[in-house]
């Protein structure tokens, strides 16, 4: 049985002043197993924070169920379903120390624990997050690494069932989502937790996920492995979610100007790391842009009235005006009908 079954959520919001209402989720099913680190993909407004505040209680659906080890949580207040959440912002009490912020947690209505095993805990818990030498300081006097690692350790605390993670790490730097990302990965395998993670940063989702939900204006597209989802992507909004540089789109009748193998499907998809791109005085793409990502070349040409993009090792060289054929395996195209 799944930690949580999650079976065709509805969640509307009224519009501006006569406009539209906006579904924010539409039919949403899905399950989490236990242990598992479920990653929640999508744009800016696909749906993602909707749904992790309706799994925590804070936000009614209009329809549906959720499902905790075969009871439902219909009904239930945020406070009862054993759920911890850490947000977008640090959410910390700017005048209580880290150790007080901690302990929170511990001293909500119903806990049972006395002062030596709230300590005790409060211990563990920044030992494991490398925040022991920090307890007595207050947030203000705080990195924002820091700040995050307490936020993150007043949900771990209360050793809850369920962990949302709602896009924790947008106010850091890019080293910064580096490390914490990597250090949330490791803290969930040791401690085998139930996680869902909510991003929009694809490389965020392909590190930390044990499998992704793609999410796109409040319905699940598709979910599966990393690997799945990046290799058999069911749609060309799923391909789109993932991949710097990102997926080429070509619609079929210019495939066909390309010289590309015909298949079935309105659009085809290519991987910029799929194209076999050679200096060649008459070659049919011409090279418009080049961006050195490190380990490759990010190449933007123009072939048939289109920009494409693909990748060539930093030994090619390729400079703005050259000639380039282009060539890919058709075992590496994807059809699309949407």
């Amino acid at each position: 049985m799944p930690a949580y079954a999650i079976s065709r959520l509805e969640k509307s919001f009224p519009g501006s002043p006569g406009g539209a209402v906006r579904q924010a989720l539409d039919g949403v099913s899905f399950v989490v197993n236990s242990g598992e680190l479920l990653v929640v993909l999508g744009k800016n407004g696909a749906g993602k924070s909707t749904l992790l505040r309706v799994l925590a209680g804070l936000t009614a659906p209009e329809g549906g169920d959720i499902r905790s080890e075969g009871k439902s949580l219909a009904g239930i207040p945020p406070y009862q379903r054993d759920i911890a959440m850490v947000f977008q912002n640090f959410s910390l009490y700017p005048r209580f120390s880290v150790s007080k912020n901690l302990e929170m947690p511990l001293r909500s209505r119903g806990s049972r624990l006395t002062e030596d095993e709230i300590t005790a805990r409060v211990n563990e818990t920044a030992d494991m997050l490398g925040l022991l030498s920090k307890l007595q300081r207050r947030p203000g006097e705080l990195s924002g690494g820091e700040m995050q690692r307490v936020a993150l350790g007043r949900a771990l605390i209360r050793r809850p069932k369920l962990f949302l993670l709602d896009e924790p790490l947008t106010h850091l730097d890019a080293r910064l989502r580096e490390q914490l990302r990597t250090e949330i990965r490791d803290l969930q395998r040791r401690l085998g937790v139930t996680m869902i993670y909510v991003t929009h940063d694809h490389e965020e989702a392909m590190v930390l996920g044990d499998r992704i939900l793609a999410l796109d204006q409040g319905r699940v597209l598709q979910i599966g492995t990393p690997e799945e989802i990046y290799k058999k992507p069911r749609n060309s909004k799923v391909a789109g979610l993932l991949g710097r540089p990102p997926i080429n789109l070509i619609p079929s009748d210019k495939a066909a100007e390309l010289g590309l193998p015909q298949g079935r499907g309105r659009m085809v998809g290519i991987r910029p790391e799929s194209f076999r791109v050679m200096a060649a005085e008459n070659g049919a793409a011409e090279v418009k842009a080049v961006e050195n990502l490190g380990p490759a070349l990010e190449v933007v040409l123009e072939a048939g009235g289109m920009l494409l993009r693909a990748l060539m090792p930093p030994s090619s060289r390729p400079k703005i005006g050259d000639k380039m054929q282009m060539s890919v395996d058709p075992g590496a195209l994807h059809w699309f009908s949407e």
